[in-house]
């Protein structure tokens, strides 16, 4: 398993067991997590730190269009990487024309290779997209 240390994930979600879970993955990862409950959070808690990726729990009746629209807003601004996180035995997956701007799914239960390997790519996304010759 390999650490990470010094990345940024922001993760909106009520807690709940999988919040739990997920931000026990993060620590053995030594990521920084930040548990937000509400999409008002969002913006205030991504402008004092910029996340790498911002992990959206729940299912799509409770992304609201102010939340989709503070989800586009962080990803321009930040080049964030955004992701639902979704259960295995019911996976959200949406036609491309009702993805309301998610970079991809995470499935549960989560692994740490697999949040290991996300978390790199959205650091490396975030980094070539704010600074193309440093990587």
């Amino acid at each position: 398993m390999q650490a990470l240390q010094g990345c940024y994930v922001l993760v909106l979600d009520h807690q709940s067991e999988d919040t739990e879970q997920l931000q026990s993955l993060l620590r053995r990862l030594r990521c920084s997590c930040v548990v937000i409950n509400t999409a008002e959070q969002l913006l205030n808690v991504a402008t004092k730190a910029v996340p790498y990726l911002v992990i959206v729990g729940g299912d799509q009746q409770m992304w609201s269009p102010g939340l989709v629209e503070q989800l586009h807003w962080v990803k321009g601004a930040y080049r964030s990487t955004i992701l639902a996180l979704t259960d295995h035995h019911a996976p959200s997956w949406l036609p491309q024309e009702e993805n309301p701007g998610f970079d991809g799914f995470l499935v549960k239960p989560l692994s740490s290779d697999v949040l290991s390997s996300v978390i790199e790519s959205a650091r490396v996304r975030h980094n070539y997209a704010v600074c193309p010759e440093a990587v």
